[in-house]
């Protein structure tokens, strides 16, 4: 047939480009299995986090938002603005904030507001209501020498400013754009430990140490095709892995079409049902052993990159939020913080049913609401309270399942739990309407964790479980786990070297650099 020939050549020369990248992503993989891309964890900064004293505090959070401009968070309200009016209609003063939370920086008590959007975080002193300007070299010092004493105790640390950067290989990620420029901080120590610390914050927000830095070349940098000189044009990025991908997982497909096609279902006597030798008869045998898995691993690669937004967000609708909320975020209804003692590591002003809570983080990583009304008794948000009002987040479709799980499933599980994105006991109530919906609520904040619908749920099969191998049982079992995701990666990667190297040595005979007579039987589909 005409269109075998085409097919066939675009297949073999696609190839040497093409397999030279699944060589790439399914070696770093297998590094990503074990060394993660530099990040503070949740555990690691809760550890060096001071405890919450606010008892110099003097403003109340309505007070400390008068500070600012409604709706610009860039400036300073001006001296002649009349705060009282604006403690008095909050909204005024708020403009439009995302969150507020308590934290310490260097001994004093803030507040750090957060913008809807991607709008930069401000933070405002709690004692004396000033506005803390943008942070500079010497102060991030400070701050990171002070971080450093309480997460490194006993350990000698000299802080050193590297660079104040806008971004570097460590801290590309998207999620540290509100806190630019950074600085970038050498602790001299043993490990080679290095803090990026927040220039509108002052928040430590990443660290990385030397030997997860050097690994990271061969794990994430390699696989998400991360150098810096990429990642800093993001569309550009995101491009150019979505045509590698979509370019691979057509390759995949032609590889095991070609497969097929040449596998002789009944050969001639003597003859064997691989129309190939040497070289060519291994990528063959490989091709039908692992052609399907590097098939699926390519596409959910693709799905990674979320083409044309298929994958919905999961986050609820601002009315769903209300249902437990009962109210939109209103700073006037705290008062000054008393927070002092040893416990509360962090607190984020919330509301649920319309009364004022701060949703406090303990330094073991546990979460608390607690009363900011001055109010006492149990707290209103239980697994009970949440399920009598379940069927109001969907009122125009019947509540057809809720329950209170206390163990993870497919749909709702965690890696790491110890990083706290995926809480138990959690509340799953499902809906009968279009689309399927489901909803996480978490009855220790009295909030919505997350929202997903059928697409949600086919998209997590299609990308985390076929990319991944995210199956709980599986999981669950390691090191079963590690050794059937290693397994299909060796598989995947000797398909893939054996296709690069005998595609190359085909290309140096079209080039005259080798004598066609040596490789004619390996490569000569009309053989067999």
């Amino acid at each position: 047939m005409k269109w075998k020939r085409p097919l066939f050549i675009a297949h073999r020369w696609a190839g040497i480009v093409l397999c030279a990248f699944f060589v790439l992503w399914f070696v770093s993989g297998i590094f990503m299995m074990y060394v993660e891309f530099p990040q503070l964890t949740r555990g690691e900064r809760l550890a060096a986090l001071p405890a919450l004293d606010f008892s110099t505090a003097r403003l109340s959070p309505a007070q400390a938002l008068a500070t600012l401009r409604a709706g610009d968070f860039g400036t300073v309200g001006t001296p002649s603005r009349n705060l009282a009016n604006e403690v008095a209609n909050p909204a005024a003063a708020v403009g439009e904030v995302g969150g507020i939370r308590l934290a310490m920086l260097l001994g004093r008590p803030q507040y750090i507001v957060q913008p809807r959007g991607s709008a930069q975080p401000r933070a405002v002193f709690a004692d004396d209501g000033r506005l803390l300007p943008t942070v500079d070299a010497d102060t991030a010092l400070k701050i990171a020498g002070d971080f450093a004493r309480r997460a490194f105790a006993g350990r000698a640390v000299s802080p050193q400013l590297v660079e104040t950067v806008q971004t570097d290989q460590w801290s590309v990620s998207s999620g540290l754009n509100a806190h630019r420029p950074l600085h970038r901080i050498a602790l001299d120590d043993a490990d080679g430990t290095e803090l990026y610390v927040s220039s509108s914050t002052g928040e430590v927000v990443r660290d990385s140490r030397r030997q997860e830095r050097l690994l990271n070349y061969a794990a994430a940098v390699t696989h998400w095709l991360y150098p810096t000189v990429i990642r800093r044009y993001p569309e550009a990025w995101a491009w150019m892995v979505d045509i590698l991908s979509g370019a691979g997982a057509a390759l995949a497909v032609s590889g095991i079409w070609i497969g097929l096609l040449r596998w002789k279902r009944r050969p001639k006597p003597g003859k064997s049902s691989i129309p190939y030798r040497g070289l060519m008869r291994w990528h063959h045998i490989t091709g039908l052993a692992f052609g399907l898995f590097a098939l699926t691993w390519v596409f959910s690669g693709l799905l990674s990159m979320n083409p044309g937004k298929i994958n919905p967000p999961r986050s609820p609708t601002a009315a769903q939020r209300l249902v437990y909320s009962g109210k939109a975020l209103t700073p006037g209804d705290f008062a000054v913080p008393s927070f002092v003692g040893v416990d509360a590591i962090e607190a984020e002003l919330m509301h649920y049913d319309s009364r004022p809570y701060y949703l406090v983080t303990l330094r073991d990583g546990r979460t608390q609401l607690r009363p900011a009304d001055g109010g006492a008794g149990p707290p209103a948000a239980t697994a009970e309270a949440m399920l009598m009002r379940a069927a109001q987040l969907m009122p125009h479709a019947h509540l057809s399942s809720a329950r209170v799980m206390e163990r993870y499933d497919d749909y709702y599980f965690a890696r790491h739990p110890e990083n706290a994105s995926k809480p138990l006991p959690v509340i799953r109530v499902e809906f009968d309407d279009a689309e399927h919906t489901w909803f996480h609520l978490n009855p220790a904040s009295g909030q919505i964790i997350e929202r997903s619908t059928r697409v949600n749920r086919v998209y997590r099969w299609l990308y985390n479980g076929l990319h991944s191998f995210d199956l709980l049982w599986l999981w669950e079992r390691r090191p079963l786990w590690d050794i059937v995701v290693i397994t299909f990666s060796l598989g995947g990667i000797a398909l893939s070297l054996i296709g690069f190297v005998a595609g190359v040595k085909r290309l140096r005979i079209d080039l005259g650099l080798a004598p066609r007579s040596r490789y004619r039987h390996s490569f000569d589909p009309r053989r067999g």
